[in-house]
């Protein structure tokens, strides 16, 4: 840039008081020129800085309402809705019109305006086909029209007004080196400069093709500079040679941090450092969290992405909470990460949380205030109930939160749009209330923040007066996506003190002593030349007036690289990674790397295999605590690290310990063994324990699982997840068929009728209709086209379900319904066992006497039939309900032994296919499930709370993140079972013998 300077001096010099116009393609470029000119002592007297817009702006004089991009790519989509709808596109017309198509078709159409097309100067015969180029002017033409609706005016009309209107101006217009220009821009300035130009050079570029060029597009070069060559190596000379370093990483985020390292090893000032990308994804992310976590300066050229701040991750947020239907999960995510800033006397995040799982809200806007005020009623009544002092200042305080969240929601509520029963939404609205949302609730901890919270206020208010309509809840979203989440905020020039990042093509004119450039890797750089297929190349050529060939997009992006590199100082560093973590594949240098390389060790002939053995992974780099850990355990080989060090980290040592204690054969306390006392959980023992089937089988399907439950007492968190395609969950969807069989068989008791297909198909469908209905006022369908679908298929198994009543009622006459013990105030059931009797509770669906008194007990099941099929009655323990309930009901009603002859598992439900599955009652059946209780309650006796060996049983665990049964292998299960010690280890398996 030292020619540069010279030559911008002697123009200073010689043209002291005459008026000098930097015409450049964006403000900062022209800002980073004068920085550099002024550093050097030089005074920029009458300089002025204009993009080509601003001279265009200032030419007019009168002043215009000028569309954005906003504005232009909303009012688009609009226009190619209205099109489609009315039938008036062909070739368009099955293409589904999205906001990134409106946003990609406004950008071609300004395009052609700027070219100097209006829809009276394009032809059909300038596109590919006839079709096409009817549509193209029917779009151009609509979007003319919009601007003349809307009073607006685009950069097209602004530069033909100026063309029109506009006398050269005195002065001296200085041009910046390869000043980008359309045709309406040109003739603007050879209206506007009279030919007083002079284009400001830069360092040469060999051996590269350049750019194509037009009369204010020059590429002025100078003396060239020792990166001048790089692909030109034949003209080097040994005193124009410079070092260039280059290094390779694993991934992007060890590439940045071996950035950051060699600065701080080389004691680097942060001023004096600029690092380019060539892909602002993943540079910008890596390096902003990068910079907040080790706070860090950092100016960002191009900006940050707004979901990055707080006010962008809330408006996300909420968008997806709208989305979603206003999932309770969703929300309480958002709350967690404490995007919320309410006022004093709101729950702690974990209160409110649990408050809204508690309610089991779920989704639906209308639950929220519906629920809440049931629970405060609900509380508000304990609270008048309750006689102990604590509890009740307890239950004052939770009803205090309630009434809190209530009013929260009311007003929150109340701004965001109503999804309920409405198949549309008033985009007008929903930006409002999302205005509402960041104005009233976003935090501010940080000046992007502060950037971010005034960026979406002025761009919401901005579009306001031109968004009224009424569309879906999708396309709204799509809207917002584009509109709102898709902007970067923060952009800056390079500061005193900061290490600066940015785009390799604005980074001419930052000049700083030490270069990084980044994402040298054959993905990213130089790219390929795609086509558009809404404006293709072979239109393009045709249609001419300069404009862009996107063929000519990666020789452009090479060139600019080089001229970047030429025009840098001579401490220049160029890195790619190795690896796409996202796609799972190695990925190879760039062309220019392996240029970077030859140019380096002198080697013109050298190839990528060369290049990759020259040079290998540069280290992960250490540039804090979790770095330092990460390359400790990420290691393929153990490695011993101090006591002395691991005494500062006791939760690691300790988990050293169990570790290292559970690879071990031994069965020990890290694998479920207590070595304490156990009785309190032996339901023997202590009669307070009322122990059921389904814990009986967990128990014996995995101990571990039940020791973590019953003993540990840890409990999964119950999200009532929103789901689009699905209505009732299987808990759900179960309990509303039981309650439909059980009223139906209620009714067919008082009118002392049997099953009859005939007769009863009406009042079954009547009985779950309304069932559903009461259901619906709970839980409420995400649509009305999943309501549907799972009300017939519940229909459909009710049908199933009267059928086969209608083939069984032969055999037995059905006498209890939802028969209960130790459970709703009934007395349990006791079972005794030779080792001693313990308390059962339970519900049996139903039982029915059969014409010998003896009775059969029914269990519905309503899903499927796995693990049913089969000679297997026990599957090692899996199973008991069928003999526990037997047991259970002799014990309760006080039957003789053998009163129960058999137990079903009926599967009463389309996905069941109406099957049964009977178990008889005989004496072996009991003796052995007898045998097996026995040894489950040894099992807890003795406090030895295995593993499963089968890793199939952790299919549907909802502990297998905690137990990590899938980190060992069967082998390593089956040594620690064969430990000799453990009393209940050994009951285990003996429950595993039975089938």
């Amino acid at each position: 840039m030292k020619s540069l300077i010279q030559t911008l001096h002697h123009i200073c010099q010689n043209n002291l008081l005459k008026e000098k116009v930097l015409v450049v393609d964006s403000y900062f470029i022209g800002e980073q020129i004068l920085f550099h000119y002024m550093k050097q002592g030089h005074q920029a007297i009458n300089v002025k800085i204009k993009t080509i817009r601003e001279l265009a702006l200032d030419s007019i004089g009168t002043h215009m309402n000028y569309i954005d991009n906003a504005i232009g790519s909303h009012l688009f989509y609009l226009l190619l809705k209205d099109l489609k709808d009315n039938n008036r596109l062909t070739y368009f017309h099955e293409l589904e019109v999205t906001p990134s198509l409106s946003h990609g078709m406004y950008e071609i159409v300004q395009e052609l305006r700027l070219a100097g097309y209006t829809s009276e100067t394009l032809t059909p015969e300038q596109f590919v086909s006839t079709q096409k180029g009817l549509d193209m002017i029917k779009i151009v033409q609509g979007y003319e029209r919009l601007l003349e609706d809307n009073n607006l005016a685009d950069d097209a009309m602004l530069y033909e007004n100026t063309i029109a209107n506009t006398k050269p101006k005195n002065g001296i217009f200085l041009i910046q080196n390869n000043l980008k220009v359309t045709k309406l821009q040109e003739q603007f300035l050879e209206c506007v400069t009279a030919d007083n130009l002079v284009f400001l050079p830069l360092a040469p570029v060999y051996g590269v093709t350049k750019p194509r060029m037009s009369k204010f597009t020059q590429i002025t070069e100078v003396q060239a500079g020792p990166l001048s060559y790089i692909y030109d190596l034949e003209g080097v000379k040994d005193s124009q040679t410079t070092t260039l370093p280059l290094f390779t990483t694993k991934t992007e985020e060890q590439e940045v941090k071996q950035v950051i390292q060699r600065i701080a090893t080389n004691n680097l000032a942060l001023d004096d450092c600029v690092i380019f990308y060539s892909q602002r994804n993943p540079y910008v992310t890596i390096m902003y969290h990068l910079a907040e976590k080790e706070k860090l300066p950092v100016t960002f050229q191009e900006g940050v992405p707004i979901r990055f701040t707080r006010p962008g991750k809330l408006i996300s947020g909420i968008v997806k909470w709208i989305k979603h239907s206003y999932s309770t999960t969703i929300f309480i995510r958002l709350l967690q990460e404490g995007l919320f800033n309410v006022e004093e006397g709101a729950p702690s995040k974990s209160r409110w949380s649990a408050i809204l799982r508690n309610t089991k809200i779920g989704w639906d806007q209308s639950r929220y205030l519906s629920l809440l005020e049931s629970e405060l009623q609900h509380v508000n009544k304990r609270i008048e109930q309750e006689e102990d002092n604590e509890n009740r200042s307890n239950f004052k305080r939770l009803s205090e939160e309630i009434a809190w969240l209530i009013d929260w929601y009311k007003i929150v509520l109340s701004k965001l749009p109503s999804l309920q029963s409405r198949e549309t939404v008033n985009y007008h609205d929903l930006l409002q209330g999302l205005l509402f949302m960041v104005e009233e609730f976003s935090k501010v901890h940080s000046l992007y923040d502060q950037t971010a919270k005034e960026t979406l206020r002025e761009k919401i208010d901005n579009i306001l007066p031109y968004v009224n309509q009424e569309m879906t809840m999708q396309e709204a979203i799509f809207q917002l996506e584009e509109f709102l989440l898709d902007i970067s905020i923060g952009a800056s020039p390079p500061k005193a003190g900061h290490l600066h990042v940015s785009a390799f093509s604005n980074g001419v004119y930052v000049q700083r002593k030490h270069v990084f450039v980044v994402g040298l890797d054959n993905r990213r750089f130089p790219g390929v030349g795609g086509e558009n297929p809404l404006l293709l190349d072979i239109e393009r050529k045709r249609l001419g007036e300069m404009l862009t060939l996107l063929q000519d997009k990666p020789k452009e992006k090479m060139y600019q690289m080089l001229q970047l590199l030429a025009s840098s100082s001579e401490n220049v560093t160029v890195s790619y990674c190795q690896f796409d973590v996202n796609e799972n594949r190695l990925v190879n240098p760039s062309h220019l790397f392996l240029q970077c390389y030859r140019y380096q060790s002198g080697n013109s002939d050298a190839d990528f295999k060369q290049l990759k053995d020259a040079l290998p992974i540069s280290d992960a780099p250490i540039l804090n605590r979790k770095d330092w850990w990460t390359e400790k355990l990420a290691t393929p080989r153990k490695l011993k690290i101090e006591i002395a060090l691991l005494k500062e980290f006791k939760h690691i040592m300790s988990g050293l310990v169990a570790q290292e204690t559970r690879d071990n054969i031994r069965f020990t306390e890290f694998d479920g063994k207590i070595g304490s006392d156990t009785t309190m959980f032996d339901p023997r023992l202590n009669k307070d324990i009322r122990i059921s089937a389904g814990k009986l089988e967990m128990l014996a399907t995995c101990p571990y699982s039940f020791f973590l439950q019953e003993v540990l007492k840890i409990k999964p968190l119950e999200e009532t997840e929103y789901d689009p395609t699905r209505w009732l969950d299987p808990a759900t969807r179960g309990s509303l068929l039981h309650e439909i069989y059980e009223k139906l068989f209620l009714q067919l008791q008082e009118r002392e009728e049997k099953p009859s297909v005939e007769k009863h198909t009406n009042l079954i469908k009547e009985i779950a209709t309304e069932s559903i209905e009461k259901v619906k006022l709970h839980v409420p369908a995400p649509s009305k086209k999943v309501e549907y679908q799972e009300t017939e298929e519940i229909l459909e198994s009710c049908e199933m379900f009267l059928k086969i009543e209608e083939e069984n009622s032969v055999q037995g006459t059905p006498k209890y319904f939802e028969y209960t013990f130790g459970v709703n105030g009934q007395e349990p059931a006791m079972i005794t066992l030779p080792s001693g009797s313990f308390l059962v509770s339970g519900k049996i669906d139903r039982v029915d006497e059969l014409d010998d008194k003896s009775f059969h007990i029914i269990d519905y099941k309503t899903g499927g039939t796995y693990g049913y099929e089969g000679e297997k009655h026990f599957k090692g323990g899996r199973q008991l309900q069928h003999l526990l309930y037997t047991l259970a009901i002799e014990s309760h009603l006080s039957l003789e032994t053998g009163t129960v002859q058999k137990s079903s598992y009926l599967f009463p439900t389309k996905k069941g296919l109406g099957q049964v599955f009977e178990r008889e009652q005989e004496e072996t059946m009991r003796t052995n499930g007898i045998d097996i209780l026995d040894k489950l309650l040894t099992i807890i006796q003795h406090g030895d709370f295995a593993m499963t060996e089968d890793v199939s049983d952790c299919k549907y665990c909802d502990f297998k993140q905690i137990c990590r049964r899938s980190t060992y292998d069967n082998d390593h299960i089956e040594l620690k079972h064969q430990d000799k010690e453990s009393v209940g280890v050994r009951s285990f398996k003996g429950v595993r013998a039975y089938d």
